[in-house]
């Protein structure tokens, strides 16, 4: 039982009890920390339902086909799948019949006298044209630029783009800045395909590495 205490103030007779002064406290205690949990809980919901919406939104925007393929032409000629995925998408969205209007053809937009060009120097056979063979193609391209320009990735995606005898031409060297690159068109190309990398290598990484 809560006892009273009478307090005199002025000539006046106050009354306190210990239980009413003291409980009504404690539940208001318990229910803001009852409010502060659920508040809490109710943004980490949020945010996990948010992170799966925004999750299933970049592999829709960021599709993913010819995976085996991908991994298989990587590990052949040792390109980063990533980068071969973020090829395939700037160049094409991962469509296989893209055909530029230069007749650049495919999924890794290969013109005709690359296609020569690869087939010549790597032994690869078949129709550049075909999937399979275009990825096959591509990624060697990509490894023959990397092995080109060992000291930045960026030079080998700029030559992708633009030809050997661009970059040549441009005169640039590692550790370059983007804005020296003459042509907003391959700014852009080597910002889009180090962008999209990044993105494929969050969202499949271990599915392209076969991991």
């Amino acid at each position: 039982m809560g006892t009273t205490r009478v307090r005199r103030r002025a000539g006046t007779v106050v009354y306190t009890s210990k239980r009413g002064g003291r409980r009504p406290a404690r539940r208001r205690a318990r229910r803001k920390m009852s409010g502060l949990f659920f508040a809490v809980l109710l943004v980490l919901i949020i945010l996990a339902s948010w992170s799966r919406l925004y999750g299933a939104f970049e592999r829709a925007t960021h599709p993913l086909e010819y995976a085996p393929q991908i991994r298989a032409a990587s590990q052949k000629f040792g390109v980063d799948p990533t980068l071969v995925a973020g090829v395939i998408y700037t160049e094409s969205r991962f469509g296989h019949d893209s055909e530029s209007s230069k007749g650049a053809y495919g999924l890794m937009q290969l013109m005709p006298s690359t296609a020569r060009f690869v087939a010549g120097h790597s032994g690869i056979r078949g129709d550049y044209r075909d999937p399979g063979v275009n990825i096959e193609m591509g990624t060697w391209y990509l490894s023959y630029l990397e092995r080109r320009y060992p000291q930045d990735e960026r030079l080998a995606l700029a030559a992708y783009n633009s030809g050997e005898g661009k970059v040549a031409q441009w005169g640039l060297r590692p550790g370059f800045r983007l804005r020296q690159i003459p042509y907003a068109e391959t700014r852009d190309y080597v910002r889009n395909v180090l962008a999209a990398q990044k993105t494929y290598r969050r969202l499949y990484g271990p599915e392209l590495r076969g991991g």
